[in-house]
């Protein structure tokens, strides 16, 4: 057990007594092998080899959107971990110098982990990690639910995303909104109402700026003040964490390493709706490049792009939802998306 000052005993007391049990493993999940550097893209992008993963996992239900207890803690560091078969979250904890509840909350998981789940694992002060971790970039989820995560890039205009929010609304869904810090400063309101609309959100950066071009205490910096200008907007009771998807997908392994190290997984896409990319395109085109860019038995996990600052695509949004729903696939979170 790690030694742990009075504060932090107190909290994790707390944490524990607001937890659910955890339901056994369930099957595992096939990892992605990922190229290493991106730059922005410039056309259609190419989606890598998608793996076919097991067929069946029980549903779960939709975890929480927040998660502000596991957030609150002091961590000593963080390591990014992709899930080995036989693993369970007392396991991992062991190794990481944390603690079952405190890797499940920070996840945002309902349940054991699948192999293949990759995770970020916060470790405790005045404790001694054993775990290997490495340098992690999600592309696509589980794929044994038809479930896909429709994400939306906040970072330009703003106009188009209360007739989002409208659409989601009415149709029951929660995605998952990877928010800039400048756009929270400029759209505090749409800013509240995506979280008070239950969705999921995840930082992508302050200033939008290319991370291959920032040293990594800029990058520590764009990450930190993103996070404390959803505290002001938002109250301190939500977190942008666990999730940092890479202004204009552009990566290399320096900036993987230095995002993991301040405790967020970076989270890319299956494919790219092309929605900010070359040519103004018609709802038509985004409704059909969303919902058939894949095969229907090779839509499950994927993980899509496009952007709140795109009329087009809140125009057809609801044409979006309505196709998937026809094709018997549900429009989630990215947590949901990743499976337990």
């Amino acid at each position: 057990m790690p030694k742990l000052t009075i504060p932090l005993l107190v909290m994790l007391i707390v944490l524990a007594a607001c937890s659910n049990a955890v339901p056994a493993p369930a099957p595992t999940l096939v990892s992605q092998t990922l190229p290493a550097t991106v730059a922005p893209p410039t056309s259609e992008p190419t989606a890598p080899p998608i793996a076919v993963a097991p067929t069946t996992i029980p549903p779960t239900p939709l975890p929480p959107t927040a998660t502000p207890l596991a957030f609150t803690l002091d961590w000593a560091g963080y390591v990014g971990y992709r899930v080995q078969a036989g693993d369970t979250l007392a396991s991992i904890s062991e190794r990481g110098g944390s603690l079952p509840i405190l890797i499940s909350r920070y996840n945002r998981l309902v349940s054991e982990p699948q192999a293949g789940r990759e995770l970020i694992v916060p470790r405790l002060p005045d404790t001694t990690a054993t775990l290997t971790g490495e340098n992690l970039l999600v592309i696509k989820g589980n794929t044994s639910q038809p479930w896909v995560a429709l994400t939306l890039d906040a970072g330009a205009s703003s106009e188009p995303t209360a007739g989002m929010l409208d659409t989601l609304a009415a149709n029951n869904a929660q995605i998952t909104f990877f928010l800039t810090g400048t756009w929270m400063d400029e759209n505090p309101e749409l800013t509240r109402r995506i979280v008070a609309d239950g969705h999921e959100i995840a930082n992508h950066s302050y200033t939008h700026r290319d991370f291959r071009t920032l040293t990594d205490a800029e990058i520590a910096e764009e990450l930190r003040s993103t996070e404390a200008t959803l505290a002001r907007i938002a109250g301190s009771d939500v977190s942008l964490r666990p999730y940092f998807r890479p202004p204009f997908g552009a990566y290399d392994e320096r900036v993987l390493a230095a995002v993991i190290a301040n405790g967020y997984l970076p989270i890319y896409w299956t494919f790219d709706s092309l929605d900010s990319i070359g040519q103004t395109k018609s709802a038509e085109f985004l409704t059909a490049r969303i919902t058939a860019f894949l095969p229907r038995d090779e839509m499950p996990g994927a993980i899509i792009l496009a952007h709140c600052g795109s009329a087009p695509t809140a125009e057809a949004l609801p044409a979006v939802l309505a196709n998937f729903a026809a094709q018997g696939i549900e429009v989630r979170t990215i947590s949901d998306v990743l499976g337990p």
